[in-house]
């Protein structure tokens, strides 16, 4: 009887599929991807295509940040079916609605409550209102770069890091590395560092408890708009324009000082309680994974990640 010998073709084309499988590669490659395919488009069809109809400088910014959700949602789905080879449970639809409302509903609270508690320290007043117009294309701008972020920080960073080494350790080191990407943020620090290292850490464990993108979507965006509708900087930069003309006074501990409310001890101590609750939850509903759980996709032992998701509906 004779055999098939692999040949060294054969041999090179095993070691580049078992290369660009590899956990680690995918966490480095699938971000790079999926941003790289978003600045081509953004060179080659989204701003060339609407300037073509002569908007003014705030419809192009609308438009602009409108379009480009959508083509970010098509990336990340094309990038996961044509290099994973699989569906995209993570943002199913039938859960966009509830899991947007409850996402939104938690960071709106959560940051309102920093708020008034400020006020209630004297450390808080509103000087004067602007207009709802006026923060339309801050809204927009606003979920875009919240989604960016949670695509590549917990659809495909944690999501990875999750199936290669278990719930906990990617838990920790997605938010930390979260965090770092913050520290070329201007009037960063360590506080600042730890803040936004908490709030990856929440938004990981809002993704874990459902095994969709929709709740810290809604939650990133929320938390970030609710600050700059009370007037405070976001992560130290002021991007998105504010509502309420408005003065934070006393001891940048309290306040977050210039690099926004994220850096108050009130902010940081919420964080940690929500996020206690949220693991609680996870552990109750056995939702913390160990390290080889989860199967890479193509293998054939452990938990299907499609299986895991609809464990965690």
């Amino acid at each position: 009887m004779s055999t098939i010998q692999p040949t060294d073709t054969d041999r090179q084309r095993s070691r580049l599929s078992r290369f660009f499988s590899y956990p680690l590669t995918r966490i480095v490659l699938e971000p790079a991807l999926f941003l790289g395919i978003m600045v081509v488009l953004k060179l080659t069809v989204i701003k060339p295509g609407l300037g073509l109809f002569g908007f003014d400088e705030s419809s192009f910014r609308a438009w602009q940040g409108l379009l480009t959700i959508i083509l970010m949602f098509a990336v990340y789905i094309a990038i996961m079916r044509i290099y994973e080879r699989r569906g995209v449970p993570e943002l199913l639809l039938k859960k966009l609605i509830p899991d947007g409302v409850m996402g939104g509903l938690l960071a709106v609270i959560m940051v309102s409550a920093v708020f008034a508690m400020l006020y209630l320290f004297g450390s808080y007043r509103i000087l004067s209102t602007g207009s709802v117009e006026a923060m339309i294309v801050p809204a927009i701008w606003v979920f875009l770069l919240a989604t960016m972020e949670e695509f590549m920080f917990r659809g495909i960073v944690y999501r990875l890091l999750e199936q290669w080494l278990g719930t906990i350790a990617a838990l920790l080191l997605s938010a930390a590395f979260f965090g770092l990407v913050h520290l070329g943020n201007e009037h960063a620090n360590a506080i600042s560092i730890l803040s936004a290292s908490l709030g990856g850490l929440c938004m990981g464990t809002l993704y874990s408890l459902t095994g969709r993108l929709w709740i810290p979507i809604f939650f990133h965006a929320s938390w970030n708009f609710t600050q700059a509708i009370f007037g405070s900087t976001v992560s130290g930069t002021e991007l998105f324009g504010t509502y309420f003309e408005s003065v934070r006074e006393g001891p940048e501990w309290l306040t977050g000082g210039p690099f926004g409310v994220e850096n108050s001890i009130l902010t940081i101590g919420l964080l940690f309680i929500v996020i206690a609750f949220l693991l609680l939850r996870m552990k109750q509903k056995n939702l913390i994974i160990p390290r080889g759980m989860m199967k890479r996709p193509g293998s054939r032992k452990g938990q299907s990640e499609s299986d895991a998701n609809y464990l965690r509906t």
